[in-house]
């Protein structure tokens, strides 16, 4: 068994669609949880997650490690980043201290020699108890799509109409050679490493185009339309990674959203992701307090 391969923990995922399933047209799902999901059965899957920090001290055993390479071959990397913002539970200040952080891990640390355009992004989603969003996001999903034209709906969903032609006006831009939004997910106001509820990324690498799964939520937006979303069919090949133990001194970077003009077919590259139950945390635990800030990033020619 190598390094990589080693200690995976057994969990139990929610809302993977079952093996053979296909869909003819995208599957809506009741957020409020009211009817089934057709294709998805009422109790979790068992999935191995292995030990993605296993996985990061293997790439770097040969030397010549990098974050940009590891975040090109998985969609994901976890980053030393001790912040210096600390008003996690309001934005004030948060594009005078912690976009520009952000920017430059972007710039420097992932995508080092491309040229991009970042648009300042003046909000985060905050996760736990005392917060807007107290519940977990405890479900297998893909936030956004395939490509451009699941993206802009979704803007239209969540947003309004003009918030959705302005996003398509800027990537239609001759200079304009793609779009991806990273997702930087952190603890926050914890004093010890976190035992609830980890967040598991599953490589795209490893998913078969057939095992993606066009969905929508119902009863979720502020707008009432349904989301553009994908699901996942189960299959034993996917390789699902988390971080034990991540601390307020790093954060995980992943892709929640990649495409680009000149591809003739869209392929996944950004990662399925869900909270899991870890089987030996203790029962005591601290709740999980997290956020998550989602950067869009133009690809220039």
């Amino acid at each position: 068994m190598t390094m990589a391969e080693a200690a995976p923990v057994d969990a139990r995922l929610n809302s993977l669609f079952e093996p053979g399933f296909v869909a003819e047209e995208r599957v809506l799902i009741d957020a409020m949880g009211q009817a089934p999901t057709p294709g998805v059965g009422t109790d979790p899957v068992a999935v191995k997650i292995r030990d993605a920090r296993q996985l990061q001290r293997a790439a770097a055993t040969g030397g010549g490690f990098s974050e940009a390479g590891f975040f090109a071959e998985h969609s994901f990397v976890a980053l030393e980043h001790r912040s210096s913002y600390r008003d996690w539970d309001a934005d004030d200040g948060l594009t005078r201290t912690y976009f520009p952080e952000i920017e430059s891990i972007i710039r420097e640390r992932l995508l080092p020699g491309r040229r991009v355009e970042i648009p300042p992004v003046t909000n985060l989603l905050r996760r736990g108890p005392d917060t807007p969003n107290p519940f977990y996001g405890t479900v297998v999903h893909q936030d956004y799509g395939l490509n451009a034209d699941d993206y802009e709906e979704n803007v239209a969903a969540y947003g309004t109409d003009a918030a959705a032609r302005a996003w398509r006006d800027q990537y239609e831009r001759d200079e304009v050679a793609g779009f991806l939004v990273i997702n930087f997910w952190r603890t926050v106001h914890q004093d010890e490493p976190l035992r609830h509820l980890p967040l598991a990324v599953c490589d795209p690498y490893s998913v078969a185009p057939d095992d993606v799964v066009s969905t929508g939520l119902l009863n979720f937006t502020p707008t009432g339309r349904p989301s553009n979303q994908l699901g996942l069919r189960h299959n034993p090949e996917q390789r699902w990674y988390y971080y034990p133990g991540m601390t307020t001194g790093e954060v995980l970077a992943f892709k929640n959203f990649q495409c680009f003009k000149d591809d003739a077919r869209p392929t996944l590259r950004t990662c399925f992701h869900s909270a899991f139950e870890e089987p030996d945390a203790p029962a005591d635990v601290a709740p999980r307090q997290s956020c998550e800030y989602r950067v869009g990033v133009f690809f220039l020619k």
